[in-house]
Formats: structure tokens, sequence, C-alpha cells
């Protein structure tokens, strides 16, 4: 096959709308169709092109607005949000059974190198956060708050891993260890199937009492203890 140099020659925008509305009608489109297509066709050329100077302005604006508010996400803002995060997770080790049954070494205080650290830099930074907020433009106060969160989800972190490599192993202290096992045996019963439903009010009770003194008021948390505490608040109430 071989080449004139008419057929090198590039056709104009026009005649490419044209040839492609009439491809359009060759093949059996409706003509409003095909030429919708080409005028959706022109649009997109032309915002290619020249650009969309209307959509370009809004999306200028809104970004300047964004930039306006602080950056979204202010210094204070982002302290206060990783303080949050590795409090819920220091929560979960007082409400999640799994956790506090195979890992009760993070809550055994003889532990002083990660359980009493994790204790006291979650009180620091607990106080660090109300100093700043009683202060909030303070600087020094919110410098002071980041390195207490800072502090706090380290001795988290490291807590976390040395109690999962401990598990509920003999380094334990010996009364920490006995309660968890009983506890472990609780919560084998409190999940099998076949637990009667008193057997079941026993188990939380015991199950509850054993916990009480190890995560204190987060006992009353525990999802698989709710209907245990349901049942002693509405008898309370009711006395």
């Amino acid at each position: 096959m071989t080449f004139s140099a008419a057929d090198t020659i590039t056709p104009s925008f026009e005649t490419w709308i044209n040839e492609t509305v009439q491809s359009f009608l060759m093949i059996g489109v409706p003509a409003i169709i095909a030429l919708s297509v080409a005028a959706g066709m022109i649009y997109v050329m032309a915002k290619m092109v020249l650009g969309d100077p209307v959509t370009g302005v809004r999306a200028q604006g809104q970004i300047n607005d964004d930039t306006q508010t602080d950056a979204v996400w202010d210094e204070g803002a982002i302290t206060a949000a990783r303080h949050n995060a590795a409090q819920t997770r220091w929560d979960q080790w007082h409400t999640d059974l799994d956790l506090l049954i195979d890992y009760p070494a993070i809550h055994d205080v003889a532990h002083e190198k990660f359980a009493v650290r994790i204790l006291n830099t979650a009180d620091a930074a607990k106080n660090a956060r109300e100093a700043w907020e009683d202060q909030p433009h303070s600087t020094t106060r919110l410098q002071g708050y980041r390195a207490a969160v800072e502090a706090f989800d380290k001795a988290l972190r490291n807590g976390e891993h040395q109690a999962k490599i401990l598990g509920r192993g003999p380094s334990l202290d010996p009364v920490l260890k006995r309660v968890m096992d009983d506890a472990a045996h609780l919560v084998e019963i409190l999940r099998r199937t076949d637990t009667t439903d008193d057997d079941r009010d026993r188990t939380m009770r015991a199950l509850f009492k054993a916990l009480k003194p190890i995560v204190g008021d987060h006992a009353v948390e525990i999802p698989e203890l709710e209907p245990f505490v349901t049942k002693q608040l509405t008898t309370t109430k009711t006395k």
C-alpha cells in the first residue's frame, strides 16, 4: 500500500468532527445522538486545550478555603488524636477478655519496666492534656503535651510487645497468675454453648469479682459481662 502526500495531511478539527458524525450515521446511530456525541467531543477538546476557567476558579477557591482554616489539622488536634488512639488501645487491654486472660503481664506491677511505665505515662499524658486545654495557645504546654503523648504511646507499645512475649507464664506474680488461670477457666465455661443460664450468671459473677481488682472500673465495660452488670444495676435501682 502506498501513501500520497495528501494522506499525511492532518485533517482540520471541523473535518474530524464531521467525519465522526458521518461514521456514527453509517452504523445506524440516530442523527440526534450522533450530534450529541459530537457536541460532547467538542466540549472535551475545548477543556483540554483551553481549560475550564469556571471550575478551575472554584477548585482554587476551595483549596484556598481549606488552607485558611488552620490547614484542617493543627498540631494540637493531631496530638489529641494520637492521645485518643493510644488511650483507646490502653482501655482495650482492660475490657478485651482475650487480651486480659492471655497477656495479663501488662497489668502486673511487678514488671516495673513496662507495666508501671504505662501507668505513669498514661497519667502524665492526661495531666499534660488538661494543662494544654487550659491554655490552648501556649506553645510550651503544647510541646509538653506532645512529648507526654509520645512517651505514653512508646511505653504502651513496648508493654504490649513484652506482655505478648510473657503470656500467662511463670514470670507473673504468683497471685496474679493464679487469678488469671482461674479467670481463663471461667471464660471457657462462659463461652460454652451448653452452659445453663444459672451457671452463666454465676460464672459472670465470679469473673467480675476476679477481674475487678485488676482492671478497676473498666470491669463494667467488658462486653461478656454486660448482662451481669445490667442485672446488678437494675437490682440496685429497685432496692
